[in-house]
């Protein structure tokens, strides 16, 4: 065999190791999404929307009205555990334990992909036990290029085997196109500064970058501007605020130049204990409830004991929403609805900051899941008293 030839076959024995494919299962509409609709028809976003009916036809249909138009998606899919929860979670089959969901899932994400806006983000709530195989359908839909993170969420005690306890659920983000996503972040209030090395009378402070080396500065950027330090020495650079904002930080005695009196030091901003500072978020979630919690949370609301498994905490959604900075008044997804908790999330929030976000529900006739949706929804809107302000409307997914 020649040398190229043989580089020849190695490329396509290297190719078939890392092609991913699973037997495909066909479902019931797969011949047959044009043999039912949306009823009433979902023509505008005027107010929240429920569709009671299986995800997989109403996402083919939400595509000609809102194909681009959805600026984030939350979902809490089956994790095919194999238990027997109030809804289904058992995809296995005698020879395959991960190829129906996969093709269960493959074409719920193809249809969601359409769906975003180019800024857009999906996030997905997933267990270990397909975390690595929807990792990998999910570069192959959305682009490898495209990963964001996996927010991991610290769910209480967890579960245990006899070898280890797992703490955490995943929940991967994925962007639509990720230059056109915005940067995410949170607010972390200080509670760590122990020095006060200039004897602020506001008591100790530590200090954080404002701005860009001159290196890395942008000349043409609209903040690349000069500023002088108490001693006279002038800096140049791009700053991490604008010109007026640093105005205000200087009039506050918030920029720190170094010790007086040769104050010759990089500026940087000084920050208080109890001050709110914007950071990158991290991608461990451990502040918000537990998944027992959760759902004495929920069965507190409904009037029902176990009235659902495993549902998520509002908090945590809130948090998902929150640092991805999009605006207040966003189209909001969640096409495994559950308990609601995505709406309860939404509702929240809006209260909150004054927002206008809408929320799309979808959930299927599945054990009296979609009942328990709409209690849940009514019961959110009249403890916030908000049966006039935020309205929803339902719809149903109907044979033509």
């Amino acid at each position: 065999m020649s040398r190229n030839g043989g580089k020849s076959l190695l490329a396509a024995l290297f190719i078939m190791a890392i092609s991913f494919s699973w037997d495909d299962f066909p479902e019931q509409f797969d011949n047959s999404l044009d043999s039912v609709k949306i009823q009433p028809a979902v023509k505008s976003i005027q107010n929240h929307i429920f569709i009671q009916g299986d995800n997989y036809p109403v996402l083919y249909h939400l595509q000609k009205e809102f194909s681009g138009k959805i600026d984030f998606i939350y979902i809490d899919p089956p994790y095919n555990t194999g238990n027997k929860f109030i809804y289904n979670d058992d995809f296995a089959t005698n020879s395959d334990k991960h190829s129906k969901w996969l093709s269960f899932m493959n074409r719920r994400l193809q249809l969601a992909k359409n769906l975003l806006a180019e800024s857009g983000c999906i996030f997905i709530a997933i267990g270990q036990e397909e975390l690595f195989y929807l990792k990998i359908l999910c570069d192959t839909i959305f682009g490898e290029e495209n990963f964001v993170n996996d927010f991991m969420w610290l769910v209480g005690k967890g579960k245990k085997d006899k070898w280890s306890r797992t703490l955490e659920q995943h929940t991967l983000c994925y962007a639509k196109n990720k230059k056109n996503l915005k940067s995410f972040s949170e607010f972390e209030k200080t509670d760590w500064a122990k020095t006060n090395p200039d004897n602020d009378s506001r008591g100790p402070w530590f200090s954080g970058s404002i701005s860009f080396t001159e290196e890395r500065s942008n000349k043409k950027h609209k903040n690349y501007f000069e500023i002088t330090s108490p001693s006279g020495i002038k800096w140049q650079r791009q700053w991490l605020v604008s010109k007026d904002e640093m105005q205000n930080l200087l009039a506050e005695n918030k920029i720190y130049f170094g010790s007086a009196p040769e104050y010759d030091k990089v500026p940087r901003v000084k920050i208080f204990n109890e001050e709110e500072t914007e950071i990158i978020p991290k991608n461990i979630i451990d502040f918000v409830p537990s998944t027992r919690q959760a759902e004495k949370f929920v069965d507190k609301m409904i009037g029902q004991k176990k009235s659902f498994d495993n549902p998520k905490p509002v908090e945590l959604i809130e948090h998902l929403i929150c640092i991805t900075n999009i605006k207040k008044d966003v189209l909001i997804l969640d096409f495994f609805a559950g308990s609601g908790t995505t709406f309860e999330a939404v509702i929240n929030l809006n209260k909150k900051d004054g927002g206008n976000r809408k929320c799309i529900l979808v959930q299927k006739e599945e054990n009296d899941i979609h009942q328990l949706c709409k209690q849940r929804i009514n019961a959110v809107l009249q403890k916030n008293d908000l049966t006039q302000t935020e309205k929803i409307t339902f719809h149903e997914l109907k044979t033509n």
